[in-house]
């Protein structure tokens, strides 16, 4: 069963991607890639920052209670699924003169790997993500500039080469469980004919 952990995780997966495609070029370290708001960046290179969550409505099968795969004896009620927004944005650490470029071939190998890769691979799910059946799905998201203003919401801060990223089939399992209801195993049927009134 995916954790409540799940919105951390899948930002912590799409990081562990990033990272074993984007290091030793053109970031340097591992740690230079992670999550964070872009406006502070600290250290980082490449920042990862969820910035909105969406709920799925599921009509199908994920509704309701269901089996409780971990007790045959309990019901548990179906998982949230979510679709989570995050912005990704490039922080150059170097002089002013190689700056743009730098953070440009960070942003542009960073559109790549996503691109070439629509699920994040198993070996780079971290947690209960690591558990669930379903792939976590990655697409590219088109942000126009005032998209990208009304994300970063920060005048005084200058907007970061940045691009948006839908991470979605993410789960959240529910705590809600109930006992199981009773198995019907025997069932008796009365197949002969009835009298009817007036014969």
């Amino acid at each position: 069963m995916t954790e409540y952990t799940a919105i951390y995780e899948a930002g912590e997966s799409l990081a562990e991607l990033l990272r074993s495609e984007l290091t030793p070029e053109p970031v340097v370290k591992r740690e230079n890639i992670g999550l964070c708001e872009p406006q502070s960046p600290e250290d980082f290179q490449l920042t990862i920052w969820i910035y909105n969550v969406e709920m799925i409505k599921d009509s199908g099968t994920r509704t309701g209670y269901q089996p409780d795969p971990d007790d045959p004896s309990r019901e548990r009620f179906a998982p949230m699924q979510m679709k989570l927004h995050a912005l990704v944005s490039a922080h150059s650490k170097a002089p002013a003169i190689q700056k743009c470029a730098d953070e440009y071939r960070i942003l542009g190998r960073a559109l790549q790997v996503i691109r070439d890769t629509p699920s994040i691979p198993a070996e780079h799910l971290v947690g209960s993500l690591a558990e669930q059946t379903e792939p976590v799905l990655l697409e590219i998201m088109q942000l126009n500039g005032e998209e990208l203003s009304r994300v970063w919401n920060n005048s005084s801060k200058t907007i970061r080469p940045s691009f948006g990223v839908d991470i979605s089939q993410v789960f959240i399992g529910s705590n809600r469980v109930r006992e199981a209801a009773p198995r019907v195993t025997k069932a008796q049927f009365d197949a002969a004919p009835r009298n009817r009134k007036g014969k």
